[in-house]
């Protein structure tokens, strides 16, 4: 129910302040598990990409942001802790269970929002995931969210916001973690 609720507020508050393009949805598959592989650049992305989606998404958020009425909330919506800074293999294998019941999981292969132009670092925590679980990988490339809510603001710009989703892929034959991550940070922003 509070799924619901929020799926179709945040379509309202869409159309008032960051009206959304979905570039490319038809590359979303409509069964079966997946990652979601984004770039971020603001805290608006995970609301954006749930919008744009035609599947209801899983993703890790820090895990400062599950206390009180927040994190129940957030919780209701798909979402799961994750310790940044550190390998959180807990969190790994939540993603990893997700991804066997055929759910989707969203992850933000830079680990955290990227400040500017230039693509930081791959995190391998995607690479494990890709590789561990066998499931496609669906590249998505946000643009615009930073503009509609920058960094550290908690107010809304008025402006508009494009999802450009990749055609699904694999990395199997990636020799390590790390090196899976970097070619699907790289497929995420051959998007731009």
């Amino acid at each position: 129910m509070i799924y619901y609720f929020t799926y179709f507020s945040t379509k309202i508050l869409s159309w008032l302040y960051f009206p959304y393009t979905a570039l490319g949805a038809r590359n979303i598959p409509r069964q079966g598990a997946f990652i979601l592989a984004s770039n971020h650049i603001s805290n608006l992305d995970p609301v954006v990409l749930g919008i744009c989606s035609v599947r209801r998404l899983n993703f890790m958020a820090k895990i400062e942001l599950f206390k009180g009425a927040l994190g129940f909330f957030l919780k209701k919506l798909g979402a799961f802790p994750v310790k940044r800074g550190e390998s959180d293999f807990g969190a790994m294998r939540e993603a990893l269970r997700r991804l066997k019941e055929d759910k989707v999981v969203l992850i933000f292969v830079e680990g955290t929002r990227r400040i500017g132009n230039a693509p930081s670092k791959a995190q391998a925590g995607v690479g494990f995931l890709a590789l561990r679980s066998g499931v496609p990988i669906v590249p998505v490339y946000v643009q615009g969210t930073d503009k509609v809510m920058a960094p550290g603001t908690k107010f809304f710009k008025r402006g508009p916001v494009t999802a450009a989703f990749g055609e699904p892929f694999y990395v199997k034959d990636a020799p390590t973690y790390e090196e899976a991550s970097q070619r699907i940070l790289d497929k995420i922003y051959a998007l731009a």
